[in-house]
């Protein structure tokens, strides 16, 4: 966060600390602060970590409790929930936040959460003769300006076709794009891993983002900025709590597969596979680190093209744990 936005955070704080008294999370007291978090998409890999760690009191031991999970519904919805719900956290797209920034939503973001494409993966139908991205002819993504969007351009381009050889069609929203696929109006759509998990022979896996974007800052942690000046040691406790389930689900991806797979009504086998891709993905972390943001910003410039991003006024990482990457593109202080 930039010298003059933390100077005015701290003057809400000293504001809203008169009528805002006891709302932290001290450590070591005896009651956790409750709070909502509302999620991007509730049913795949990226809640994993929240279901393990309010399972586990992962949260509770930072000082936190998690009185709900609010689904949302892509980037954008996801930060209006936060904003406009009441909410105390987001996990929601990078993009959604830097779009925000600039718009002047008053959120600021004080971590990763994943950083990978995993699960941003296209299929066809089995039905089909598409076999790979050179096959395809009609690719359908989410919505305008969105990573699967942008994906739809990079991963042709990265297997060395021309992306303006193929109709990019936007969807709607996932089960929009997949209602497309089966009807054969697109050749490939996005296929969320549960789904595809709980269809096996209905669809053939022809792009996997991950293959070809390995390192991609999809997700953060975001919070509103009023909430963060009154709140700063519930914030940290959040994050750090994250990345503690993190860890948790790296040493034991078998519990939290059966969370998972309780959570979203898949086999426990199932679940596992989708768990141990995840992990072998790297894909959650609270940490940030310059090739993630750098292969999201270029996603980005795919469809939105080239626009400054101010780093430091988006992002506030002094709530990371120790030891958690931190490699923001601007050092933070100086000019964005």
């Amino acid at each position: 966060m930039n010298a003059p936005r933390r100077a005015a955070v701290s003057a809400l704080a000293g504001l809203l600390l008169l009528t805002a008294c006891g709302t932290s999370a001290a450590p070591g007291g005896s009651e956790p602060t409750p709070i909502r978090v509302t999620v991007a998409n509730s049913t795949e890999p990226g809640v994993i970590p929240w279901l393990v760690g309010d399972d586990q009191q992962i949260f509770e031991k930072h000082g936190v409790a998690i009185d709900d999970i609010v689904a949302g519904q892509g980037g954008s919805t996801t930060l209006r929930n936060l904003v406009s719900g009441g909410l105390e956290v987001a996990d929601v797209g990078f993009p959604a936040v830097v779009d925000g920034a600039l718009a002047g939503t008053p959120v600021t973001a004080v971590a990763g959460s994943s950083r990978s494409a995993y699960g941003l993966d296209f299929y066809a139908l089995t039905t089909s003769d598409v076999r790979t991205p050179a096959d395809v002819q009609r690719w359908a993504f989410t919505n305008p300006k969105s990573v699967t969007e942008a994906l739809s351009y990079l991963i042709p381009r990265a297997v060395g076709i021309d992306p303006s050889t193929i109709e990019h069609i936007p969807s709607g929203g996932t089960g929009e794009g997949i209602a497309m696929l089966e009807s054969g109006a697109v050749d490939v759509a996005l296929v969320p891993a549960s789904v595809a998990a709980k269809e096996t022979g209905k669809y053939r896996l022809v792009a996997a983002s991950a293959d070809h974007l390995p390192a991609l800052q999809q997700g953060v942690l975001a919070v509103r900025d009023d909430y963060l000046a009154v709140n700063p040691t519930v914030v940290g406790g959040v994050v750090a709590a994250f990345q503690e389930s993190v860890e948790s689900v790296r040493r034991n991806p078998g519990e939290a597969a059966r969370l998972y797979a309780d959570h979203v009504g898949l086999a426990e086998a199932q679940a596992r596979g989708i768990v141990d891709a995840a992990v072998r993905a790297n894909y959650w972390s609270t940490g940030v680190e310059s090739v993630a943001l750098d292969n999201a910003v270029q996603a980005m410039e795919a469809t939105n093209g080239h626009r400054a991003i101010p780093w430091c006024e988006i992002f506030d990482l002094s709530h990371l744990p120790d030891g958690a990457p931190n490699q923001l593109p601007t050092p933070c202080g100086s000019p964005s």
